[in-house]
């Protein structure tokens, strides 16, 4: 407990999932949490369960893929709170209609690939940007973008998501190498299959998809926004202070196996695992 005690927090995409499940477990260790996201409902109501369970948070409604409302993001932490210590730049595009669009190379969308890169790469930053100068004024802060394991490899759908993940990757690295020496870290974590209700809609509409994604886990279970949670929680606390430029899968042993694990799995039976 105690963690993020007197640090202030924003987390970006927190009306939901991984978001909800960060901005609520850095308010339970201390920290002082503005929540935003696209959904102004869902961030109020984050917020009002942090406050009603004795935390101190403000819901804000922010659409990240506009450049003024997350200056004013920015300024609202400042306005209310007088400092930043933690950006957790989470807020990603997971629209299912737009997922729907991003299945073929031979028919790239050029519109959904800008709208993937401005909200799930610039709008994070852009958010760095304007807290930066904040932070820098400290000697400290900690920056931590969601990014994804599909961006450390090639899928058949999903162009314009994995490579704005990818794109991601560099600018953390980039935020690291610029600002490391003054006390600014800049961390990733790369989620694996996650129970977030955009993936659970989206399996729920496809029969057979669990069986399948469960069948290529190292894990017994799909991962949940509190375990991604408690990566976040680490990269933001002085636990992490000597932790900079990394990109940090929680994905339950998914991308450690090499491609025909389950072909040896599935000929061995069930002593593999």
């Amino acid at each position: 407990m105690d963690r993020l005690k007197d640090k202030v927090a924003i987390v970006t995409g927190a009306g939901s999932g991984i978001g909800r499940a960060t901005a609520i477990r850095f308010a339970v260790e201390g920290a002082t949490v503005l929540v935003a996201d696209l959904d102004g409902d869902s961030a109020a109501a984050t917020a009002a369960a942090i406050e009603e369970a004795g935390g101190r948070a403000a819901g804000l409604a922010v659409d990240v893929g506009a450049a003024e409302q997350v200056r004013a993001m920015i300024d609202e932490a400042i306005r209310r709170f007088g400092r930043i210590d933690v950006l957790h730049n989470n807020a990603a595009n997971t629209n299912l209609a737009d997922a729907a669009k991003d299945v073929s190379l031979l028919d790239f969308n050029v519109e959904l690939f800008h709208k993937n890169m401005d909200v799930n790469v610039v709008g994070g930053i852009l958010a760095a940007q304007y807290a930066l100068p904040h932070m820098l004024e400290t000697g400290r802060g900690s920056i931590i973008f969601t990014s994804s394991s599909i961006s450390i490899g090639a899928d058949i759908a999903q162009f314009s998501y994995g490579s704005s993940k990818a794109a991601m990757n560099w600018f953390v690295k980039a935020f690291a190498v610029n600002f490391g020496k003054r006390g600014i870290r800049c961390n990733a974590i790369l989620p694996g299959i996650i129970e977030t209700p955009p993936f659970q809609k989206w399996a729920a509409g496809t029969p057979g998809m669990y069986e399948a994604f469960q069948s290529v886990q190292n894990s017994p279970a799909f991962g949940t926004p509190e375990e991604v949670a408690a990566a976040a929680l680490f990269l933001a606390s002085d636990d992490a202070s000597f932790v900079n430029g990394i990109t940090m899968l929680v994905d339950g042993g998914m991308t450690c196996t090499i491609p025909f694990t389950n072909v040896v799995r599935n000929f061995m039976g069930n002593e593999a695992g």
